[in-house]
């Protein structure tokens, strides 16, 4: 019989996979001879160019935008452009407005390609000028009279032609210039036209390396089991059923867990079956769903001073209003649920310097956590980025690091460290629950007087980030999370306030794809829709009054009532319902058409207007679009994560359960505004407003509110 490993099942299988991103250290040739111009751009001997990008790529595409702006900056041909993922260093961390010095290298926020086109553009113009300035030398000409022609440099009066092979050598010797010209539009071939992305064939072949394909010469594998209670210390560890496995070679206990080392994946699998492993008690075994449910109702009821937005006096106006509503929501903690259960590999030397190749959207953070555990400086590790099967937030985290390099010390070997896809589900970092209540005050003639929200949710700073208020600053703390997006808003309302109870517990929260804005767009929009109807208004014109002084927010409204024919007839027992929220820079509006089938929400079609400035790769952007639907409808009708007994109960996709594919909508609309403002995001903006359109289209079509998720709670099929 024909034996098949796992590389070439799923070659044969066509399964969806991403090429590999090979790391790049700044100021080190690639290949022997390849030559390094600026930090951005690689030259190699047969004049193909590489980007060095900041980001990584988990299958959003923003390779093939980095690869089109450095293409066209550069003035080459896109298909000679590769990209590779930079290891930790200045040129690659973005710092807050007006820093110099500092900042972190991660991909998260939607940054991928608005926090770097400026720096590609500029690292390619540079990289230009400079093969430019070598040609001039070599050929003794001036210069302004020589051009970029293909991949190589041109001198038209003389017809004498040099390849950038031949020239990179000594371009990478000039001092880039600090000011280069840039390209003006008219003279892009790439940026805002469809491409083909050169990852998508060895997907389908099979052929990248993600993190559990991996290898390492003389690599063992461990398998970790962790405490299911977030925090809780190992109290008693028997491994001697799994010491007993063939194939083990070691145990390894850590601070909150064990893993079972050995000679392959399925050996230290089944050794970390069977061991047994006693935790400490802790505080948050005491925890689950519903008392943190009432811990959350009582933040509602409870004073707050911890305030975000104060304006104007919302107080006298709901106290004045004609009519008066006040509505509560509430949503669910939500797991990242990757395809990808955590591995990393990790190897130390005979020194102590640490090498680990990991799937990570946070280099920073990842080289920080190992050298933390090792006691040993940053600078002593490195971290080379591998494909991500599934980030949306999750590999921000850094908490599978930390065991890893223990493990690897303690066996003295590179280790492949893993958990299962159970463990994942159980220590995954979730979206926080939150609930939040609104009220509206109205005038006589229907109009918004004043808006309060108060939201009531554990911190994800404080979790996450490791923000700890103490006295009189936790009384006041806001958590930016919890408040994500509501403030400033484009509605104009005359009166607003923004407050929030913070309510912490132990299970630890960590960013989930558009963060705080899932759940605040739900709270804002699924009120509005309310607040409309209370008024007798159709909800669409609502907002468009609401928006009447921003002529960005009008257009967007109005491209989407014109796009989703908003108020024409819709077949019997079909509703549509309408959203619009801003976020990570970009503004989108939504509607979705629904109907009830046997008692079951069924999503017909679904349209998404989202300016963001502008597009640089349309298919890309497009695809990001539609995954962030399909995302939003899986959380809004389905995904919640439950707890007992201070853990999570929805341990596989058997009970944690998505959107399938044949409940996606048959037809999925999308539109981009091009209004010329900076960019904004993509990957994130058009998710948190998708369950608000869907809810209030079920509300047009019931008249009854739905003031939970997900709707899994309201509706039986």
């Amino acid at each position: 019989m024909l034996a098949l490993d796992r590389r070439q099942f799923l070659a044969s299988a066509g399964a969806v996979c991403v090429a590999i991103a090979v790391p790049v250290r700044r100021g080190l040739a690639q290949a022997g001879s390849a030559s390094e111009l600026t930090a951005y751009v690689i030259i190699e001997p047969n004049g193909d160019v590489v980007v060095v990008s900041p980001v990584s790529e988990m299958g959003q595409g923003t390779y093939a935008a980095h690869a089109a702006i450095v293409a066209d900056e550069l003035g080459v041909d896109y298909e000679r452009v590769s990209v590779r993922t930079a290891e930790p260093a200045d040129p690659y961390r973005r710092r807050p407005p007006g820093a110099t010095t500092g900042g972190q290298q991660s991909t998260g926020g939607s940054w991928g390609v608005r926090a770097w086109i400026g720096p590609l553009r500029r690292g390619a113009a540079q990289a230009r000028e400079m093969l430019i300035a070598a040609a001039a030398a070599e050929l003794a000409v001036p210069a302004e009279e020589l051009t970029v022609t293909g991949h190589g440099i041109v001198h038209p009066a003389s017809g004498r032609r040099l390849e950038f092979g031949a020239l990179a050598t000594a371009a990478s010797r000039l001092e880039p210039p600090e000011s280069p010209p840039l390209r003006p539009a008219s003279e892009r071939r790439y940026v805002g036209m469809r491409l083909e992305r050169p990852d998508l064939p060895p997907k389908v072949r099979g052929e990248p390396i993600f993190s559990a394909d991996f290898e390492r010469p003389g690599m063992v594998y461990a398998c970790a089991t962790m405490a299911p209670v977030h925090g809780a210390a190992v109290r008693r560890l028997d491994d001697e059923r799994a010491r007993e496995i063939p194939g083990v070679i070691d145990v390894v206990r850590l601070s909150s867990g064990a893993a079972v080392v050995a000679s392959s994946t399925w050996a230290a699998m089944r050794g970390a079956e069977v061991l047994q492993v006693e935790y400490e008690e802790t505080p948050g075994a005491r925890v689950d769903s519903e008392s943190i449910r009432a811990d959350l109702r009582a933040g509602l009821d409870a004073p707050s001073r911890a305030i975000a937005v104060d304006q104007g006096d919302p107080g006298s106006a709901l106290e004045q209003a004609a009519k008066r509503v006040t509505v509560d929501y509430e949503v669910p903690y939500l797991a990242h649920a990757p395809m990808e259960p955590w591995s990393c590999t990790v190897a130390i030397d005979g020194d102590g310097n640490c090498e680990i190749w990991a799937p990570t959207q946070a280099q920073d953070r990842a080289r920080t956590a190992a050298a933390d555990a090792l006691g040993i400086a940053a600078e002593r590790v490195r971290i080379h980025t591998l494909l991500v099967g599934g980030g949306f937030g999750r590999r921000l985290g850094s908490d599978g690091i930390g065991p890893a390099v223990q493990v690897a010390r303690a066996v003295g070997k590179p280790v492949k460290f893993f958990w299962t896809r159970e463990t994942e589900f159980a220590v995954g970092w979730d979206r926080p629950t939150a609930m939040a209540r609104l009220s509206a005050a109205l005038d006589r003639e229907g109009r918004l007087t004043a808006l309060t929200i108060r939201t009531a949710a554990p911190s994800l700073a404080m979790h996450f980030v490791g923000a700890d208020p103490q006295g009189e600053e936790r009384a006041t703390f806001v958590d930016w999370a919890a408040t994500q997006n509501l403030s400033p808003l484009r509605y104009r309302l005359p009166a607003y306030r923004v407050d929030y109870a913070l309510r912490h517990n132990h299970f630890p929260t960590a960013p989930w794809r558009s963060v705080g804005a899932t759940h605040n767009a739900y709270f804002l929009e699924a009120f509005i829709d309310e607040v409309a109807r209370a008024a007798g208004r159709d909800p669409l014109a609502f907002r468009r009054d609401l928006l009447a002084d921003d002529a960005r927010g009008l257009a967007l409204i109005d491209e989407l009532a014109r796009r989703s024919r908003w108020g024409s007839e819709l077949s019997d027992g079909h509703a549509l319902g309408c959203s619009f929220f801003e976020c990570y820079g970009s503004l989108c509006a939504q509607a979705a058409e629904v109907s009830l089938q046997d008692g079951w929400p069924r999503v017909h079609r679904f349209v998404t207007v989202l300016d963001c400035g502008g597009v640089v790769t349309p298919d890309g952007a497009r695809a990001q679009v539609e995954g962030s639907v399909v995302q939003g409808l899986s959380t809004t009708l389905y995904e919640a994560h439950t707890l007992e007994s201070g853990a999570a109960v929805e341990r596989n996709f058997d009970s944690y359960r998505l959107l399938r594919v044949g409940e996606t909508p048959p037809v999925i609309e999308t539109y981009f505004l091009e209004s010329g403002e900076d960019l904004g995001g993509v990957g994130e903006p058009p998710l948190p407003p998708v369950a608000p359109a869907v809810v209030n289209a079920l509300y047009a079509l019931t008249g009854k509110p739905l003031r939970s998720l997900p709707l899994s709670r309201h509706f039986r099929a």
